[in-house]
């Protein structure tokens, strides 16, 4: 199945795009996503534990579960003052 995925920041720049079409094998989870793209993309996996998932806008736990066509957004920590 497909879904969309945004990434945002340095997800963003592992990936080399801030948006794409990702196929993920049909009942994959936010789990089983994140471990595909760590293999797809060394940079990002090296990043992975400190990445927040979102799907539809929600935030998600790796064993939420993933429909066609949903979108997924990967979001790095944040920091600032």
């Amino acid at each position: 199945m497909r879904i969309r995925l945004l990434a945002f920041a340095t997800a963003a720049q592992a990936l080399g795009a801030a948006e794409s079409e990702v196929e993920v094998p049909d009942g994959a989870t936010v789990g089983t996503l994140a471990r595909l793209l760590g293999d797809r993309h060394p940079e990002l996996a090296a990043r992975a534990a400190r990445l927040a998932f979102a799907v539809d806008g929600e935030l998600a736990r790796p064993e939420r579960a993933l429909r066609e066509g949903c979108e997924v957004a990967l979001l790095p920590p944040v920091s600032g003052g």
